[in-house]
């Protein structure tokens, strides 16, 4: 918020810091009801929603300069402070790869646009073990719509009935995947399996992925 406010008072923009923090909880809001929809926007038209919230909207979409530096300044905080894998996130994902499966990330990436998730990905040592990287701000789609399920596995080249998909929500992960014939594997915490599973093969972290998918005999 901070660095939004200090780029429109740069470019001669007299506004408060607590207007743009209001009108970035009320780009929040707009995405909430968005989202019930299944649909999304990257972060450029998220910054557009907040300009409106400010009306400056006409003042300043129109300039490519100010607005790539707004979008900078929406997007790239998290690169200061970089999301922790999944515990067994690239032990497992490195031991599948060896088999020869071939992966994907299906991601609704809410506030953080894909572009800054693939730097994420890349700096944790993740993104080259993914074959096919699909967010949900760049195809304007999120889960559990069936389209962005379907994209991803025309990406890989392969059908429904022959791919697995693991996620931790029961509605756009489990529920999403299974509707378009897929195998849900639910990514729960300990303790939630049984109630939360709604039914699915259940795993309390990444480490048992390897057991479901490919069971001794």
């Amino acid at each position: 918020v901070q660095g939004i406010h200090d780029i429109l008072v740069r470019h001669g923009h007299a506004v408060h810091r607590d207007d743009v923090e209001r009108a970035y909880d009320a780009v929040g809001e707009h995405l909430e009801a968005l989202w019930t929809t299944q649909r999304d926007v990257g972060s450029r038209g998220q910054v557009r929603i907040l300009l409106e919230c400010l009306r400056l909207d006409g003042a300043v979409t129109g300039d490519d300069r100010i607005m790539g530096a707004l979008d900078d300044a929406y997007c790239l905080p998290i690169l200061s402070a970089l999301p922790v894998a999944n515990t067994g996130a690239r032990e497992t994902l490195e031991a599948l790869s060896a088999r020869g499966v071939r992966l994907a990330l299906i991601c609704n990436t809410g506030r953080t646009p894909g572009s800054m998730l693939r730097i994420v990905l890349e700096r944790l040592g993740l993104v080259h073990l993914l074959s096919v990287l699909t967010f949900s701000d760049e195809v304007g789609l999120r889960k559990p719509h069936p389209e962005i399920f379907l994209r991803t596995l025309a990406a890989l080249g392969v059908p429904p009935s022959s791919a697995a998909h693991v996620g931790d929500d029961v509605t756009t992960d489990i529920a999403g995947s299974r509707g378009v014939g897929m195998r849900a594997i639910h990514l729960c915490h300990p303790g939630g399996v049984s109630r939360q599973s709604e039914g699915a093969e259940a795993i309390p972290s990444l480490v048992g992925l390897n057991v479901i998918l490919f069971p001794a005999h």
